[in-house]
């Protein structure tokens, strides 16, 4: 008999055609048991797929909601609570004349503004 050896389930499902390997199954005994359960475990694989969806929806709520809560704390403290003066822009001039020097004083050419004259 020249009949072919079985090399395992999983090669033969791979690759023989759909005809051959339903040819096969009818002749290989463990290839029967083996594709019985696989058969099951696509089977339990389809009744579970709705809770895991369903498991699913729920940590994406869950994780939206985390991100929803971080955005409004970092909203929250990272506003700057200044209360030094009404004019930022005034405060920041008056910190920088009393410690730093000016583009002039640094010997550097100026216009007639202060600013830094650039030929």
């Amino acid at each position: 008999m020249n009949e072919k050896k079985c090399n395992g389930y999983e090669s033969m499902y791979t690759f023989l055609s759909e005809e051959d390997f339903q040819k096969h199954l009818e002749t290989c005994e463990d290839c029967q048991k083996e594709h019985a359960r696989m058969q099951r475990v696509s089977e339990l694989v389809q009744e579970a797929k709705p809770y895991m969806l369903q498991e699913k929806k729920k940590q994406s709520k869950i994780l939206k909601a985390a991100c929803a809560a971080f955005l409004v704390v970092f909203a929250t403290f990272s506003v700057p609570i200044y209360t030094a003066g009404t004019n930022i822009y005034e405060d920041v001039i008056a910190m920088n004349e009393a410690n730093s020097l000016t583009i002039e004083e640094m010997g550097l050419p100026v216009d007639e503004y202060g600013f830094l004259y650039i030929n």
